[in-house]
């Protein structure tokens, strides 16, 4: 695309000073009679350079540049696209249902998503805080407890009495009270968890004694 507007350039030029509209159907020329030499010949025939190039002057002090430039005529089109129809970003606004994430989609009130390409650039960079903002602050992060005897996030189940209303939490799976604990993980991790539960597939997660 860079060469074709190259010569498009050269065409616009030669066109202005010959006064002429040039054919641009593909096809016209071809490797013994290239477009190049045919705009470069019209240029050369109008007292201008071959291949293009212009000296110019500076524009501050008025001296020549000892530089060639490529300069010419080339058509541009404006296309109706603004910015106020494009933009694409939120700070806050909804979910999805199933997996507590943010949605996608202009239309919907989402915003753009941060997926694994945007991942990796962040990772290359060292940004391990800025990432951990992205997918687990600002995407789905969640309370939720866990025991950490048996290391299952499944186990934990709060029991309110009848009589006195007390909450009461332990593992349905160990039955031990004092090793559930509170931790922050994002939603979509639970969701997996559970949806391997019902393969019949437990998850254990192992914790460091602090």
């Amino acid at each position: 695309m860079t060469i074709a507007m190259m010569i498009e350039v050269m065409a616009g030029k030669s066109a202005a000073v010959h006064g002429l509209v040039h054919d641009a159907t593909p096809f016209r020329f071809d490797e013994e009679n290239t477009a190049i030499d045919y705009f470069g010949k019209l240029l050369e025939h109008a007292g201008y350079n071959y291949y293009g190039t212009e000296r110019m002057y500076s524009g501050v002090d008025g001296r020549e540049m000892n530089a060639d430039i490529f300069f010419g005529i080339v058509h541009y089109q404006r296309l109706r696209h603004m910015v106020s129809d494009k933009w694409q970003v939120r700070s806050t606004g909804p979910v999805d249902l199933l997996t507590r994430q943010p949605i996608k989609g202009r239309r919907r009130g989402g915003g753009v998503r941060f997926g694994e390409m945007e991942r990796d650039a962040l990772l290359s960079h060292g940004c391990s805080y800025l990432l951990q903002d992205r997918l687990f602050h600002c995407s789905d992060k969640i309370s939720t407890s866990i025991c950490q005897s048996c290391g299952t996030l499944l186990g934990p189940v709060t029991e309110i009495a009848s009589l006195s209303y007390e909450k009461s939490t332990k593992c349905r799976l160990c039955g031990n009270e004092e090793s559930i604990k509170s931790i922050e993980v994002p939603y979509i991790f639970k969701y997996l968890v559970t949806q391997l539960a019902s393969c019949n597939i437990n998850i254990k997660l192992a914790f460091n004694k602090v």
